[in-house]
């Protein structure tokens, strides 16, 4: 979602992004079914059905982070970093 509107994916992305987020979880030790980026020009926070992941104390964690799914949706069409961005991925399990 952009501004509270949501922006369709074909296939491909929704597997890419739902991927990589996944795996950004994975690497702080926590399995998750589902995993919501939320960004906007101040602000970047992961969350999962456990909570939210805390990256703040983390300042090279964070940048790496969040250029890491900036660069990923910078391709995408409608999508400008002074807006409100939030991205949810599920991995299918139950």
């Amino acid at each position: 979602m952009v501004n509270s509107h949501v922006i369709p994916l074909n296939d491909f992305m929704q597997g890419y992004i739902a991927n990589i987020l996944c795996a950004i979880a994975n690497s702080f030790g926590i399995s998750p079914n589902s995993v919501t980026v939320c960004v906007d020009s101040e602000d970047f926070h992961i969350y999962t059905e456990k909570g939210e992941i805390d990256i703040s104390k983390r300042d090279f964690v964070k940048q790496l982070i969040e250029s890491t799914v900036k660069g990923m949706l910078s391709p995408l069409k409608g999508i400008f970093w002074l807006q409100k961005i939030t991205i949810t991925a599920s991995t299918g399990k139950e």
